[in-house]
């Protein structure tokens, strides 16, 4: 899939989230368009709460532990929704209405097409056992671009996204060296939440067995990683996941796609868009 890389200006935004907000009808429809958001950005098991018996919440969603061998570290989330004009600012009150329903170790999810005001970041921290993620409008505007939900876009030729090109500028102190071969796997929700990069079968089995590590490029960036003991996976990734978006600050998670460049000398590896 085509990475959506698009920079909007603040007129733009603005116009965006007002398409948006008027694209529903009422709060219901908007929740059912975030239950594909939330799933787009890698949640699980996303319900639409029925809505006489929410008790205020609107949506429920986990984020599973490491490959589902186990609960103990999954995440629980309760999500609120609030479809408001995109000029107004959500409440305190709002926020704190939302942690008085989640119970103790859950975390919380508000998502508005509205601002929030100041000092709500700081109460939406303040509680380790009942943290709140914040989505204001714009935010949730540029996550929509980012995982390709809601937009579309004219393709617009540009030489410089070209990966012939791309790996030239790669190789200038090896102008010489060539690629044996090429392969591009996913890399998966389960592998970001395990914080692993797992090696395509073609080029594990060219990797010395003798080697407990290796150097690796990464869009452009040089890092020695670990090989497991079974040679199938990269580990000491979680650096690399957040600084190329796979990780978010608010800790959800994006797949992406991993194009391996393969030769004696080096791996590279190009880690772009959503796949």
């Amino acid at each position: 899939m085509m990475s959506n890389i698009v920079e909007l200006n603040d007129v733009e935004i603005k116009e965006s989230l007002e398409q948006l907000y008027n694209s529903f009808d009422n709060g219901y429809e908007f929740e059912q368009f975030l239950k594909v958001f939330l799933e787009k950005i890698g949640l699980e098991e996303v319900v639409v709460t029925q809505r006489s018996r929410d008790g205020g919440i609107d949506l429920t969603c986990v984020k599973s532990g490491i490959n589902g061998l186990s609960t103990l570290d999954e995440v629980k989330y309760y999500v609120q929704a609030k479809r408001f004009k995109p000029s107004s600012t959500v409440s305190i009150k709002d926020l704190r209405e939302l942690r008085g329903v989640m119970p103790l170790n859950y975390k919380g999810i508000f998502i508005t097409t509205a601002k929030f005001p100041s000092g709500a970041k700081e109460f939406a921290e303040e509680d380790n056992t009942r943290q709140i993620i914040l989505i204001d409008g714009k935010t949730l505007i540029q996550q929509c671009i980012t995982i390709g939900l809601g937009f579309n876009f004219k393709p617009v030729f540009d030489a410089n996204t070209l990966e012939i090109k791309t790996l030239n500028n790669q190789n200038n102190n090896n102008p010489n060296d060539n690629f044996v071969f090429t392969v591009s796997k996913k890399i998966s929700l389960n592998d970001i939440r395990a914080r692993i990069l797992r090696i395509p079968s073609e080029i594990e089995k060219e990797l010395p067995h003798e080697k407990s590590n290796i150097n690796v490029l990464i869009n452009g960036k040089e890092y020695k990683l670990n090989i497991n003991a079974d040679r199938t996976y990269l580990g000491g990734v979680t650096k690399i996941y957040k600084d190329e978006g796979l990780i978010l600050e608010n800790n959800l998670y994006i797949s992406k796609l991993a194009t391996w460049y393969y030769s004696k000398e080096k791996i590279v590896i190009e880690i772009k868009g959503e796949n």
